[in-house]
């Protein structure tokens, strides 16, 4: 329809048909000024403004993923609720898109000491934040709430990667999004009576890819982690 509308006013123009009636009553008793043409103009701009949001997004998206991505050597331990169906689909998922195998995940109930040594403590059993944020630890640096969510989206597979370029939100926005969602994570998508392992699908496959509950070895630091 766009199309047809641009190719009639072309016409006009090069008539001087069109010429004719955007000089007002004055020249051909017509309309006011620019009647016919101002939608167009609109219309022009709105597909400009479009197609430069897509060109920017596009040129961005890729650069800000890949500043989510820690080196190759860094692994990335997460930290979940292992009683909340939504962690659970959230792991089944990146156990799914994650094939590079990239993060390890373990319940926080059953890491507790483990979080505590890496510097996480105020998430773990008995902390002040416990259960309030999933904890993502890359070496020496803690992410939690959405930070540590997106940051591990960042690590799986295109497309679902690109994800991650909602991180260039305001973190202000972005957490309070995640508190409204993890106030109410049970209620609306339901928990388990004790600590599980996500079921869908997963079965033995991906048991190499859950921190043992006996490993606290199993990232090397060269200091305390410090929470961002």
């Amino acid at each position: 329809r766009g199309r047809r509308r641009w190719r009639r006013f072309l016409l006009e123009a090069s008539s001087g048909s069109c010429c004719q009636q955007c000089r007002g009553p004055s020249a051909s008793g017509g309309g006011p000024t620019g009647r016919r043409l101002l939608p167009l103009v609109i219309e022009m701009t709105a597909m400009v403004a479009g197609a430069s949001a897509v060109a920017l997004l596009l040129y961005y998206a890729p650069r800000k993923v890949r500043s989510l991505v820690p080196e190759e050597e860094v692994e990335s331990l997460l930290f979940y609720d292992g009683k909340c169906c939504l962690c659970h689909s959230f792991v089944s998922f990146a156990l799914h898109h994650d094939t590079r195998g990239r993060v390890k995940f373990g319940p926080i109930q059953e890491h507790g000491d483990l979080m505590k040594s890496l510097g996480a403590g105020a998430y773990a059993e008995g902390g002040d934040q416990f259960l309030r944020s999933v904890v993502l630890v890359q070496c020496d640096n803690v992410y939690v709430r959405s930070d540590a969510a997106l940051r591990v989206v960042a690590l799986f597979d295109a497309p679902y990667k690109y994800l991650a370029v909602c991180h260039a939100l305001p973190l202000a926005l972005r957490d309070a999004g995640y508190k409204f969602v993890a106030k109410w994570r049970y209620r609306i998508f339901g928990h388990t009576e004790e600590v599980t392992k996500p079921s869908a699908g997963v079965g033995g496959r991906y048991e190499d890819r859950f921190i043992p509950t006996t490993g606290d070895r199993l990232i090397p630091t060269t200091g305390a982690a410090t929470p961002e």
